[in-house]
């Protein structure tokens, strides 16, 4: 990185901001913080280019590809950041849905950047799969003449953490690409490392490769989205104005229906966008922790080596339902507990993911007692993280409102009640008239077709539904002339059909053109979603041929698996193809984005 770079008026010498060395930081430390200053700066560089009035001299702009793999929308966002800060490093960017460049065009490219998040465990965003089998197989081009970085986006409570970056990274080493900054794994509060990474490996990347200008093409299409104030550490208080429940008194589930407030934050959505709650953890759960620990709320500790209030901490600021990782290994190794330790040691996770099942912080303190005090038990926790929902309701059909549809998570273990942090708030602890915090998150992908004459299929169990009452109301509010076909289901028709009143009135207008209903525990013989795909396997291809968009929402470990089972077979029988041919027609549906999910 250049000592110092010129500001976009080319008068006044800006210096790039430098760590003294005498500083208490270790290089890890140092490294991150650097980024972060030099991130910063470019920042700046962009605040002055955009107020500045003189008229910059015409320069040659290299060009720069970035390329992202998402499954939920943050890679795309962190793309585009990254695509402001090249250019205010005289780089032409231009930002590429991974679905959407051929692994032919990746050996022309000199700079390139990429930003995947991992989906499930261990696997690649739906958008990222087709160009990685392509990259991956023995016949991919050579890379030599490309300088690369990767940005990976994950979370650690999963086996599988940033899996799919580190896959990227260590392919494109192998198929010849120079390494010009070290692959950066970002946990859920990815933002600042990520801006830390993009601060550092920008100027960098901009010295390397040749001169050659880029295309007018490629420089008009990087313009830079407008982006929302509000995110997580800005996030917009929406008033909650509506609470009610979906489910029936008989049900064995409580879903919920809730409506919040835009009016006067300008804020705005589509239809298959989520939105991020910031909760807070329970008073309970809290007062539990604190009891274990013979600790008091108002104690003062140390936490990421800042002083916090304790209660404050714990109630605002970290996970204490979820145990990390880190605390179940300190646990085992204070406590010499030989089965836990067993199971880490030998890296059994199917073991240790069934022995964790339903068990929170308190449990496991409780089973294996050790002399960790409060201030370790922080230290082994990770920041309490936002919990993003799909939503259930287009704006132009309820204008200034945004609408989710939540299932309450609560049940009995190890003789405690335990209940879902974000969920439970909602339904216990925040009140009607009171502001809660949120900002959204934008999935392009996830979305109504453009044509309005196109057909839609949406599959979508339990509270999977919500993103397909936006669809519908969206639908309906553009006057679409398209055929939708939704397939619900869940356990008992009697009470667990929500929107039930709705979704028959969109029947009965005509707008929902198809339904199909699967209750599992309304006879002897448990029937889903998947089943009924196949009931009317023949209708459903038909509906493909004609251009037709599928949509996943729900439970992505097994509900999801088996509706993408069902469509591989019904695509195969009624299709007249092989399983490789039904596997190349689903990948093709892919491709066009006719095939997206919106899986949890």
């Amino acid at each position: 990185m250049n000592d110092k770079t010129e500001s976009m008026d080319n008068k006044t010498p800006q210096q790039v901001p430098f760590l003294p060395q005498d500083l208490p930081f270790n290089d890890d430390q140092r490294q991150w913080m650097g980024g972060f200053l030099a991130g910063l700066h470019t920042r700046m560089l962009v605040t002055a280019s955009a107020g500045s009035t003189a008229a910059a001299p015409a320069q040659v702009q290299r060009p720069i590809t970035i390329l992202y793999g998402t499954q939920t929308g943050n890679s795309e966002s962190v793309a585009e950041d990254a695509a402001e800060i090249a250019r205010a490093n005289g780089l032409a960017p231009v930002v590429i849905d991974m679905d959407d460049i051929d692994v032919s065009q990746l050996a022309d490219i000199e700079r390139l950047l990429i930003v995947t998040s991992t989906y499930g465990e261990g696997e690649m965003p739906d958008n990222a799969q087709a160009l990685w089998d392509a990259v991956s197989a023995d016949d991919a081009p050579r890379l030599e003449k490309t300088h690369f970085s990767v940005l990976a986006l994950g979370d650690t409570s999963y086996d599988g953490f940033c899996v799919a970056g580190k896959m990227w990274d260590e392919r494109l080493a192998e198929l010849g690409a120079q390494r010009v900054a070290d692959r950066v794994d970002c946990d859920v509060d990815y933002e600042a490392p990520a801006e830390a990474w993009i601060g550092q490996v920008v100027p960098t990347i901009a010295s390397k490769g040749s001169d050659g200008a880029a295309p007018a093409a490629a420089s008009s299409a990087a313009l830079k989205k407008e982006k929302s104030k509000f995110n997580r550490s800005n996030p917009l208080e929406a008033e909650l104005i509506t609470k009610r429940v979906l489910t029936g008194e008989d049900s064995s589930k409580e879903t919920i229906h809730y409506e919040f407030s835009l009016a006067g934050s300008g804020e705005t959505y589509n239809a298959g966008d989520a939105l991020n709650i910031i909760a807070d953890n329970r008073p309970d759960l809290v007062a539990e922790v604190l009891a274990h620990f013979a600790a008091s709320a108002e104690d003062d500790v140390i936490w990421n080596e800042v002083s916090h209030n304790l209660g404050q901490l714990l109630t605002e600021g970290l996970e204490i339902r979820a145990p990390s990782k880190e605390l179940v290994a300190e646990l085992a190794k204070r406590n010499g507990d030989h089965e836990l330790n067993r199971m880490l040691e030998n890296n059994d996770t199917e073991a240790l993911n069934d022995f964790l099942w339903g068990k929170d912080c308190v449990d496991l303190l409780k089973a294996y007692p050790s002399d960790l005090n409060i201030e370790a038990f922080c230290a082994l926790c990770k920041a309490l993280a936002p919990r993003a929902y799909s939503i259930s309701s287009s704006i132009n059909a309820h204008p200034e409102e945004v609408h989710l549809t939540i299932g309450s998570v609560r049940y009995q273990e190890d003789d405690r009640t335990h209940n879902g942090v974000c969920s439970t708030f909602l339904a216990d602890i925040a009140a009607l008239g009171q502001p809660v915090k949120c900002y959204f998150s934008p999935n392009k992908n996830f979305a109504v077709p453009e044509d309005d004459s196109l057909p839609m299929i949406m599959v979508g169990p339990g509270t999977g539904i919500a993103p397909f009452r936006a669809f519908l109301e969206e639908r309906q509010s553009r006057g679409s002339n398209g055929d939708n076909w939704l397939f619900f289901g869940d356990r008992n028709k009697s009470s667990d059909f929500i929107y039930q009143d709705e979704i028959e009135a969109m029947q009965e207008s005509g707008l929902l053109t198809r339904l199909d209903l699967a209750f599992s525990r309304d006879q002897a013989e448990k029937i889903y979603v998947q089943d009924r795909m196949l009931e009317q396997g023949a209708e459903l291809f038909a509906w493909l041929e004609r251009g037709g968009y599928f949509y996943i929402c729900g439970d992505a470990y097994r509900m999801a698996k088996d509706v993408d089972n069902a469509l591989h077979t019904l695509i195969a029988e009624h299709g007249g193809l092989s399983a490789e041919g039904a596997e190349a027609y689903v990948a093709n549906l892919k491709k066009q984005k006719r095939y997206v999910r919106d899986v949890y």
